[in-house]
């Protein structure tokens, strides 16, 4: 029931929020696409070509009892940063949520930052100062990207762990359809193109992110819903079991005790 509360009020958080991140990545495309490439100078959208440094940032929870939902991220997780050292990266794993620094210190692998004071779902300003902070690594050049795993909210019944490439922005989206594939309108762009960037880029960072932490949450109450649906409905089995197996053993009992007294009289007489 609590698990059902939860879900409700971050299904309307991620379903509302989704639109605005998928219009703002949209109309962020469609301002660079329309910039002829020799213009298009934004930090965020090249990493050092010198640093192969990535940061994995990795969606768990603060509680157990929700299915596979630690399980899968943290196995993308480790394929993942598996995949990264194989191509010569450093990677910094930043963990949010107990499950997934209980899974990395069982396994002693080092953490380079772990997010303890967290809520289950972090609100707006929280998740823009960790945004921020990120960026900001990465314009002073200090890391090559970041890529988070979390578990992508589908439908309500539907959920995958995914990987999401956020830094550098170098591929933003545009309108789908027959607009993706058409030349770009001749935008009038006021301010210059460099400021509009400015803008549209930490946004467009700062909401996948967000998004991010908002499909996380919601599909952690879903599978949990699942779990404990699964949970109960075993417990009533093991009940109805219990009580099937409890009723032959006292019909025993009662059939044996008649026929010791049946036995009884019958010695007497």
């Amino acid at each position: 029931m609590v698990a059902s509360l939860r879900f409700k009020r971050y299904h309307g958080l991620a379903v509302g929020a989704r639109p605005y991140t998928d219009r703002l990545a949209e109309m962020t495309g469609d301002v660079v696409a329309s910039l002829p490439k020799a213009r298009i100078d934004h930090p965020l959208m090249h990493a050092a070509k010198s640093v192969q440094r990535e940061v994995l940032l990795v969606l768990t929870s603060n509680r157990g009892l929700c299915g596979a939902f630690n399980d899968s991220v943290l196995r993308i997780a480790d394929e993942r940063m598996r995949h990264l050292r194989d191509g010569g990266y450093e990677v910094l794993l930043r963990v949010v949520g107990r499950q997934g620094m209980r899974h990395f210190r069982f396994r002693k692998i080092e953490v380079d930052r772990a997010y303890r004071d967290l809520d289950d779902l972090p609100d707006h300003q929280t998740v823009r100062g960790l945004a921020e902070g990120v960026m900001d690594e990465f314009v002073a050049g200090r890391i090559s990207g970041l890529e988070i795993a979390y578990v992508q909210f589908l439908s309500a019944g539907r959920q995958r762990a995914s990987i999401a490439q956020v830094l550098p922005v170098s591929e933003v989206e545009r309108r789908p359809g027959a607009l993706a594939e058409a030349e770009p309108e001749p935008y009038e762009l006021h301010p210059s193109p460099g400021e509009l960037l400015d803008r549209l880029l930490p946004a467009t960072v700062l909401q996948r992110v967000y998004q991010c932490f908002l499909d996380s949450a919601v599909s952690e109450e879903a599978m949990r819903i699942a779990a404990m649906q699964g949970a109960t409905e075993s417990a009533d089995e093991m009940i109805r079991e219990l009580n099937i197996r409890y009723n032959r053993l006292r019909q025993s009992q009662i059939t044996t005790e008649l026929a010791e007294i049946i036995g009884g009289r019958a010695g007497l007489e």
